[in-house]
């Protein structure tokens, strides 16, 4: 049985093409969904003459970004009710691809929906991106990943 969903969201089509799919599958497993944004961690050089400002903008673009994130993300949870899926949002800042198996842990998670990377050339080879890649391959649930 399904009852909580995860999706990784940053905005990018695939993460929206994700999010559709998971919103058919809370509505047909009458399932919570948790909408993930991730600010990815920034680990300034500490003994270098730019530390001081580096760590200054990062902490600037950090609550910029959250801002934004929450934002967007208050529209994409009010749109899901909207549809009749029972949804919620959380913002984290980490590495990635952690932060979503952290996230599917604590949350007892029972599928993550994510999108994967669309790469070119010789890339494409791989098909999936990194943190679609790890997080299919540690995670403890199901993870559905949308092309």
């Amino acid at each position: 049985m399904i009852k909580n969903i995860l999706v990784p969201y940053e905005g990018s089509p695939l993460s929206k093409k994700a999010l559709d799919l998971a919103k058919v599958i809370a509505r047909n497993f009458v399932a919570d969904l948790t909408i993930l944004m991730v600010i990815p961690v920034y680990y300034p050089i500490h003994d270098s003459v730019f530390a001081g400002a580096a760590v200054t903008n990062y902490q600037e673009i950090v609550k910029t970004l959250k801002q934004q994130g929450e934002k967007e993300l208050e529209k994409v949870v009010q749109k899901c009710k909207e549809g009749g899926t029972k949804a919620s949002y959380k913002i984290v800042y980490d590495d990635v691809s952690n932060a979503i198996l952290k996230q599917a842990k604590k949350s007892r998670t029972d599928m993550i929906v994510m999108g994967s990377r669309r790469l070119t050339g010789v890339s494409s080879i791989k098909r999936l991106g990194s943190t679609a890649r790890h997080v299919s391959e540690h995670a403890q649930c199901p993870v559905t990943i949308v092309h």
